[in-house]
Order: C-alpha cells, then structure tokens, then sequence
C-alpha cells in the first residue's frame, strides 16, 4: 500500500493533486479494496511529511468523488466498487463469435462477413445523428459544469459559449443548433438573438448540496477567501456564502487569472472556497501556493436542479425521436 501514497515532489503537479490521482487509480483498479480502511489524515501526514491539511483535502475531495466514505468514529473507507469491465469483455467475445459461426453456417466467407459487419456499423453511425446543444452562461465556471452535465444525456454535441461573446458576436448561434440551454437570468437575451425562440431551454442553477453543507459546517466568524476565474463566478459564492454561513468574515473574491501573487491572501484566510476544476484556471506557481495552503478548502460548483435536468432529458428525447423519423 505504501506505494500508492507515494508523492514526488520534483513533478511539477500538486502534491494533492498527486496524491488525489493515485489513490483514485488505486481504487478504480481495485488495488485499494472495498471497505478496506485508508490511513488516518495523521497518520498520512505523518508519514509522507506533509500538511494535515493537504490530506484533508485529498479525503475530502475523494469524498466528493464517492470513492471514499468517512464514517464517523470508524476511520475513512473505500466505498467505491469497480466494473467488472472483464466479464462485460468477455460476454462480448462470445456474442461475436456466435455471430460468426452462424454467418459462417450461411457460407459466408471472413471477406464478405467484414464487409456486412462494416455496412451495419455505418448504418448505425448515420442513424444515430447527435443532438446538438449550445450551452450559454456568463461565467467559464458555471459554463463549464453545465456542459458536463448535460454530456452525461448522451448522443449529444455541446457547443459552449459566454453569454458576451454571444452577444457580441451573434451569429455564433447558429440555426444549426438544436437546443440552446441557458439560465433563467439570460433566457429573454437569448430568445431575442436567435431565429427560434422555442429552441432556447431554461434551467435553473444551484450550488451543490456538498458545498451548501461545508460552508454551513464552517465556524462561526471564519475569515474566508474567494478564488475563482471570473468575478461573477466569485460574488455567487460570496452571496451564497453569506446566506449559509455563520457570520463568516468573507474576503473580497480574487480572479485566479490575474498573475498576482496569492500568498498573502491565503495567509489571511482560514477557509478558501475554490470552483471546481479551478487548475485550468491558475498558474502552476498558483497551484503550488494553493497546495501549501493548510487551511479548510471547499470546492465549488453550481449545477442545474433535478427539476432541469428531468426537463432537459425529455425534450431531448423528444428530438432523438423526431430525428428519427
């Protein structure tokens, strides 16, 4: 097991990232077991010689990943089980090769079964159109977790835009597209710029219930910083942070763009609230200052509300179907 805590310092990747990276690969190949028991956040930092508050962080984060689960007086545990990719393969393997001998009962040569088995496949792939999706937002945050969700719909092409280069450049949004998701806040723009207003879709965004909770669970008058890539992204958090915290002392949000030096502003913050996926928005001398931070981290991210994505899921259905037809 000591080898999957193992962190190379000379990398230039984030210690936490390292170590995040590891032990998820551990447990997707099953080296890490179900239920089996994780070394204690002191134990762990005591053996690799780093922050107690990095292995926090690398928990908390494998948590949010439902690799892990803390079970309260117990310890940290596996919780994740991998696919039995194997049997999947395997079960394949025998389709085919009934295939095969029946093709071959027919009298059908290798040369001609290769050719039918690649005329169907074609066929399939001309059947199977995508449904083509423009997702608008303001901010690269938000922007970027609702393009993940709605990747998860499948047989769907997404086409991400920010709503002022849209609105700039208008003909971006072309009538190719066959649904534009956006939020309830840039719907009516949206519906002005495009020849089919019926095509533009309405979600609602929410921040995610682990974030709500983390947030809540911070002490009462906890300094908190703010980093993010854009600024609008950063006074959502600052509201919600207001809303759900107790009293908390909420630093003015800082844009991880700028080529600014962050290591004064994490001294004075004892929790930091980050968008999730915030290394594409940073430097690699910001990650390394962020991986030294000791303090409480929260990743963030809001997404669209169940009540959205059931919306989403049959209007594209309804589209699969007509383009079918």
């Amino acid at each position: 097991m000591d080898r999957i805590f193992q962190i190379n310092p000379q990398l230039n990747i984030p210690i936490y990232r390292q170590l995040v990276d590891s032990i998820s690969n551990a447990i997707k190949k099953g080296n890490l077991q179900p239920e089996q028991r994780l070394p204690t956040v002191q134990e762990l930092s005591e053996q690799l010689g780093i922050a107690r508050g990095t292995i926090k962080r690398v928990y908390d984060e494998l948590e949010r990943l439902g690799l892990i689960e803390k079970l309260q007086g117990r310890g940290t545990f596996v919780s994740y089980c991998p696919p039995r990719e194997q049997n999947r393969k395997e079960q394949a393997m025998i389709a085919i090769d009934e295939l095969l001998d029946r093709l071959e009962a027919m009298g059908f040569s290798p040369t001609e079964t290769e050719i039918f088995l690649n005329l169907k496949l074609r066929q399939r792939a001309e059947q199977s159109d995508p449904i083509k999706i423009a997702v608008l937002e303001c901010n690269p945050e938000n922007l970027s977790r609702m393009a993940d969700q709605l990747r998860s719909l499948g047989q769907v092409d997404i086409y991400s835009y920010l709503t002022e280069n849209v609105e700039t450049y208008p003909y971006k949004l072309t009538e190719g597209m066959d649904l534009m998701v956006t939020t309830l806040s840039h719907a009516d723009l949206i519906e002005e710029l495009v020849s089919e207003p019926k095509k533009v879709a309405k979600v609602v965004l929410r921040l995610s219930p682990y974030c709500l909770a983390e947030i809540a669970k911070l002490a009462e008058g906890s300094t908190v910083g703010i980093l993010c890539s854009s600024l609008r992204f950063g006074e959502m958090l600052e509201k919600t942070a207001a809303d759900y915290g107790s009293e908390l002392k909420l630093l003015p949000p800082v844009s991880l763009t700028m080529e600014e030096n962050i290591k004064d502003y994490l001294g004075q913050s004892e929790a930091l609230l980050l968008p999730l996926g915030y290394e594409k928005y940073c430097s690699s001398a910001q990650q390394e200052c962020l991986s030294e931070y000791d303090g409480t981290v929260i990743l963030c991210g809001y997404e669209m509300d169940e009540g959205s994505i059931l919306y989403l899921q049959e209007r594209v259905r309804k589209l699969k179907r007509k383009k079918a037809l």
